[in-house]
């Protein structure tokens, strides 16, 4: 089986990260460099939005029950992809209102990300969905083969509350930065920053660690070791 969530999850977690500290300058008035913001959300989107799209439609995550991670992280991870994407393509074209007056600029941005919130919003509903799934069906267990993971292996709910609660707080951010927009309820934004400032942080941190866990669960497969740690 050939996955790479490493890299979608690392992407994901600085994708948000990214956007979290993008939006907190939008919101303090902060200058903007339109060029290096464009450049590292074309980067982020481009990742995401390939390889979510090719574990959309080719479903390599397979086998022994193990085929809802295709649906949990292809999916939104081609969606944020899409999104990224769309915002280096904006600030792009927009260098020379972002080389203007910040609160203007600024101002702008925030009223041409109103649209694209209804897709946040779906996006994050859906999150709060897989969320719940992942709870009730106390999915992501590791196998006992995965160093550090595999350890709580025998304890499914524990992995299925990380990860519920990981794509809940996801959830939440773009809930909130959905109502926000739409409802023109601008106090609501700073929560929906601290929500992705958790989410991407794990996601990251998670990601990272996952190329050790990863790696150490295929050499105990090949070697017929048990590597724990």
């Amino acid at each position: 089986m050939v996955v790479y969530n490493e890299l979608v999850a690392v992407s994901a977690g600085a994708g948000l990260l990214g956007f979290a500290w993008f939006l907190a300058r939008l919101i303090r008035g902060k200058r903007i460099d339109s060029e290096g913001w464009a450049a590292f959300f074309g980067v982020t989107g481009l990742l995401l939005l390939a390889l979510g799209l090719h574990t959309t439609v080719t479903w390599p995550f397979g086998g022994d029950g193990f085929e809802y991670a295709n649906v949990a992280f292809g999916q939104p991870a081609a969606g944020f992809g899409a999104l990224l994407l769309f915002a280096a393509v904006y600030l792009w074209r927009h260098r020379a209102l972002f080389a203007g007056e910040p609160d203007e600029a600024n101002a702008t941005a925030l009223a041409a990300l109103k649209p694209i919130s209804v897709f946040v919003g779906a996006l994050g509903l859906a999150m709060g969905v897989l969320a719940i799934t992942f709870v009730r069906f106390q999915l992501g267990a590791a196998p006992a083969e995965e160093p550090i993971s595999g350890r709580f292996g025998h304890l499914p709910i524990l992995e299925a509350l990380f990860l519920g609660g990981l794509w809940g707080v996801v959830a939440v951010g773009a809930l909130l930065f959905a109502i926000a927009q739409l409802l023109n309820r601008p106090s609501l934004l700073p929560w929906a920053v601290r929500a992705w400032v958790v989410g991407g942080a794990v996601f990251l941190l998670f990601g990272a660690m996952n190329y050790y866990t990863h790696i150490g669960m295929y050499f105990n497969i090949a070697h017929g070791t048990m590597h724990l740690w």
